[in-house]
């Protein structure tokens, strides 16, 4: 673990550039994370799915009904996005504004969460009854139940990884985190959390093997092909990988050309808006129980 006084130098002195020169392993970040450990050995066999902003196409999107359905339907995991309010309390919504999935308009860091509780969720440019959650209420309903990839966005790190603390769920979700400032962050707190960092080139790849415990990336298209995934699989890395927008739109017409070359690559976790009818799907192909 680090060091309290090498954690304060960290935040008082490095800038954002030079966070990759911060991130170390600690002696006994050798330890995986409890997802991480559930994750390799499930996909040891199988290919798991991961429903994009939740179970959105019968919800709406980061609701709290998405993530029951996706738990009623046996999904892998939800990729849910956190944001924060006015008043500091730690809400689900992808967008810095809430007009496109609310009754209302503005940023969410100008709302109180008292305010946000008078709006209801928007899907398919129809008000829902459903209203933004917590991540209190996400963490209440998902805990062993499923796994929850938490998609940061503006939050303070320390405050969720204490949210999560409270909850004993620290070490049975992972984060994709953009920013590696706080990647840095989350893991000077807790060496063992499992971040799932977007690589796009071996640079990034190897950069992150070397410098973190988590042994989970995220690959695009620009770094999914058979050698990077050879790569990965002989370091023991997770890949997580998206068939979100091109992809999922041919694959829900039945067209699956473009599909069956992501899983030919044999990722981990794929991301999907058709997290059901993709799980039907390799389960035709023994690559799912």
């Amino acid at each position: 673990m680090y060091k309290i006084s090498f954690v304060l130098l960290f935040f008082t002195f490095f800038s954002c550039s030079e966070v990759k020169n911060t991130i170390k392993k600690s002696e006994n970040s050798k330890i995986q994370s409890t997802v991480i450990q559930k994750i390799q050995k499930r996909t040891e066999k199988e290919i798991l799915v991961c429903a994009h902003r939740a179970y959105h196409k019968f919800a709406p999107e980061n609701s709290l009904e998405s993530i029951k359905k996706a738990i009623e339907a046996k999904i892998d995991i939800v990729e849910i996005d956190v944001n924060t309010t006015k008043d500091g309390v730690l809400v689900l919504m992808h967008d810095n504004k809430i007009d496109r999935t609310t009754n209302g308009t503005g940023y969410i860091r100008d709302f109180t969460f008292a305010e946000l509780s008078n709006l209801f969720l928007v899907m398919n440019d129809s008000v829902t009854t459903h209203k933004i959650p917590t991540l209190q209420e996400v963490l209440e309903i998902s805990k062993n139940k499923i796994i929850l990839n938490l998609d940061i966005k503006n939050v303070e790190i320390s405050k969720l990884y204490q949210q999560l603390k409270e909850n004993k769920m620290q070490n049975d979700v992972f984060s994709f985190i953009w920013d590696r400032k706080k990647i840095a962050e989350i893991l000077a707190i807790d060496a063992t959390y499992a971040v799932l960092p977007l690589v796009s080139n071996s640079k990034e790849m190897m950069y992150y093997a070397k410098n973190i415990t988590s042994k989970l990336q995220h690959f695009d298209e620009k770094s999914l092909n058979s050698e990077n995934m050879n790569w990965a699989k002989k370091n023991a890395i997770q890949v997580f990988m998206n068939s979100l927008w091109h992809v999922d739109k041919l694959f829900e017409k039945n067209n699956t050309a473009s599909m069956n070359k992501i899983i030919e690559l044999r990722p981990a976790i794929i991301q999907t808006d058709h997290p059901v009818l993709l799980i039907k799907y390799l389960q035709k192909l023994n690559l799912h129980e």
